[in-house]
């Protein structure tokens, strides 16, 4: 079996994750009770916001607010900084997380948005984004690298841009996170996003959104284990934006991943890059194929057709040899419709460190030999 399709969400985990979800199965709540087994349960949760924030160098541990995914905390960040009457610019490569609820506000008549393309057939830059300011445009939103192609958006002059316009910047950073550096206060990114199961090999339903200087208004309400007694959502970071039980098994595996990061991203990181590579110059030698991620891509996701077939069909004549990757369309219709892949989709390869170029050598003679029969 050849797993190819981390960017949705990474199969392998490593050992200490799995140990470590394992451990706190059997947990009692975090935060709702003073015993020992409570504050275990507390203090895992801590020290996770405490990793977080120093990998992204977020203003303090309160600022990091768990969520139940990538999307949730996108929905939080977008809908909890509405400004009625304001302008949002996003990228056309922005995830349905984004899109939905940017056009559900813009259908209540709360706000207008333009998407703005890249110049370059690649990457967003600050120019693109320049090029779309309004009087009352007060956020930007482009993700750090896409979800489709793969490409990596120039966020720090973008960010530098937010910056001197006063424009709140969030970075959805669900296919770098636990690929990437990144550092909130250099890239003056306000938002930050992440998904746990990805680069992290956390489980799947845990995510976070890590904020810096701006206030986020909660959108939903309920029990947070302070002020019981009043029946209004508190003010202080980060129960007022984390109202239920968090999950400690799910946030147990992401204080793991994040950990085993800290000691294998950079090793992790340049064997991604080497093989995206090699990936690249095989797919090239493969006859009828179109290839939409940049040549010089070093980020592990790589998009392509085979001319004369559906996404679909080759995602399954894959599988059938045991090589499983993703087809169709990729939660990013703009995206789609500006690579003219909405019709047919796209075929995803996406890598993580448990690949090999042998892995990527299965799947090019694959392909070959898909090339020279029939799909079904």
């Amino acid at each position: 079996m050849i797993y190819l399709d981390n960017s949705a969400t990474t199969y392998k985990k490593p050992f200490s994750v799995r140990y470590q979800i394992n451990k706190f199965l059997q947990s009692a709540n975090p935060g709702r009770s003073g015993h020992d087994l409570s504050m275990r349960s507390a203090m895992m949760i801590i020290n996770t916001r405490i990793l977080l924030q120093e990998m992204y160098n977020a203003p303090s541990t309160e600022n990091v607010i768990f969520t139940s995914n990538c999307t949730e905390a996108l929905n939080l960040a977008i809908l909890g900084t509405v400004k009625k009457g304001g302008h949002i610019i996003v990228s056309t490569f922005e995830h349905n997380s984004v899109l939905r609820p940017i056009a559900h506000l813009a259908n209540e008549g709360l706000i207008t948005y333009t998407v703005i393309k890249p110049q370059n057939n690649h990457t967003i830059t600050y120019e693109d984004v320049k090029g779309a300011i309004q009087d009352n445009t007060y956020m930007v939103i482009v993700n750090h690298i896409t979800n489709t192609t793969g490409d990596e958006n120039d966020i720090y002059n973008i960010g530098k841009l937010c910056k001197e316009n006063n424009f709140i910047f969030l970075c959805d950073c669900a296919q770098s996170g636990g690929h990437k550096i990144i550092d909130m206060q250099k890239h003056n990114i306000n938002l930050l996003t992440i998904a746990g199961h990805k680069g992290f090999f956390a489980p799947q339903n845990i995510g976070a959104l890590i904020i810096n200087g701006v206030n986020v208004h909660p959108i939903k309400y309920g029990g947070t284990g302070t002020s019981s007694i009043d029946i209004n959502q508190p003010h202080e970071l980060p129960e007022m934006l984390e109202s239920g039980t968090l999950s400690t098994p799910l946030i147990a595996g992401l204080n793991a991943g994040i950990k085993y990061l800290n000691i294998y991203l950079n090793k992790n990181s340049r064997k991604i890059a080497k093989l995206t590579q090699y990936l690249l110059n095989r797919l090239s030698e493969v006859d009828n194929i179109s290839i939409y991620t940049d040549k010089t891509s070093i980020n592990g996701v790589v998009l392509f057709n085979l001319k004369q077939y559906d996404s679909t069909q080759v995602s399954e004549y894959l599988n059938k040899h045991k090589i499983y990757v993703r087809g169709g369309l990729h939660c990013a219709p703009l995206a789609h419709r500006f690579l003219n892949t909405t019709k047919k989709g796209a075929v995803r390869v996406s890598l993580n460190n448990f690949n090999n170029k042998h892995h990527i050598d299965k799947l090019i003679k694959t392909l070959k030999v898909l090339n020279n029969t029939n799909a079904n």
